[in-house]
């Protein structure tokens, strides 16, 4: 287990992403196979579960709070997030409450800012006034931001706790390491990585012109020549997971977990198999040549990407990183 932050909250070294369970980025979801899946995790130790408002409109919470009706709350922990549509006080007090009502639980053990506000019209003390309120209400128990640049989450902190960020980590999008990253292990601000295998770019199951039917066809990496360039990246850890008698989005994850600063990943499970996959990721001990080469593959195609807004999509922020 992972302590959040100063809080007393701990998560488990693996987080359990319900993207998928809402239906709509991802495609139709099997509501029995999800809440079996979503069973068998927690029996299996995976404990933590990170949901949000937006996934399917509430559909995501829904499905996980009838999941977990069964089990007793200290035996798990649930992290979900505030949408854009719901940054002032008032309407950022009644989602979480809305979100309460949909998971079927009295608290939040973390409650995310999904996005900073795109309008620029609801300052963030405002929000974080809603947010310290819930928390000394007791129905959150710690305060984190999703997609905040440096500054943004430094404005964040004049106002309230940070306990935890939640930004997009994996071998092929290292935006963090520049200054969020160390900003955080100097403050004691926990990491929650997401997408830590590129929505299944480095899970080696992709080829040269497979085309992504769902929402991924707009990620930014599933774009040319980025979508080329990286298999370069999944063509590496194939070789390395051969030797290793593993998979390349098992070694792709242990990265994540390996990497300083990183409290846990968050991977998007669909099926018990991708339970046990990243469980074994965990114990999975490679040479230091091995780690060599793959952080070698990860930079130099990192140092080549323009500093896109999202991952979600193509807008450019900066037109060069270094």
């Amino acid at each position: 287990m992972k302590q959040i932050g100063r809080t007393t909250v701990n998560i488990s070294d693996l987080v359990y992403g319900c993207w998928q369970m809402g239906g709509d980025y991802w495609g139709p979801v099997d509501i029995k196979a999800a809440e079996e899946t979503v069973q068998y995790a927690l029996i299996k130790g995976i404990t933590t579960f990170d949901t949000a408002y937006c996934y399917g409109a509430g559909k995501s919470e829904e499905l996980l709070g009838k999941a977990l009706q069964d089990f007793r709350r200290e035996d798990y922990q649930l992290s979900s997030k505030l949408w854009v549509t719901s940054l002032g006080g008032t309407e950022a007090v009644k989602a979480c409450e809305d979100s309460l009502r949909r998971l079927q639980t009295e608290f939040l053990d973390i409650y995310f800012i999904h996005y900073p506000d795109p309008t620029g019209t609801v300052p963030i003390s405002e929000t974080m006034e809603a947010l310290m309120y819930l928390k000394h209400s007791g129905k959150i128990k710690s305060i984190g931001v999703s997609n905040f640049s440096l500054a943004q989450l430094k404005e964040a902190q004049k106002y309230g706790d940070i306990d935890v960020i939640q930004p997009c980590y994996n071998l092929l999008w290292r935006f963090i390491d520049k200054d969020i990253l160390p900003y955080c292990k100097e403050q004691n601000i926990s990491v929650m990585a997401y997408s830590p295998l590129a929505q299944g770019l480095l899970s080696g199951k992709y080829g040269p012109g497979d085309c992504r039917e769902d929402g991924r066809s707009h990620a930014a990496l599933f774009q040319e020549p980025y979508y080329g360039k990286a298999l370069k990246v999944t063509e590496c850890l194939k070789e390395i997971a051969v030797e290793y008698e593993t998979t390349p989005g098992n070694l792709a994850l242990n990265w994540v977990m390996k990497k300083d600063g990183i409290t846990a990943p968050i991977t998007g499970i669909r099926k018990k198999k991708h339970v046990d996959d990243g469980l074994k990721a965990l114990d999975i001990q490679i040479s230091d040549e091995a780690m060599a080469r793959i952080e070698e593959e990860s930079r130099a195609y990192t140092a080549t990407l323009p500093h896109f807004k999202s991952f979600f999509a193509e807008a450019v922020l900066e037109e060069d990183v270094k």
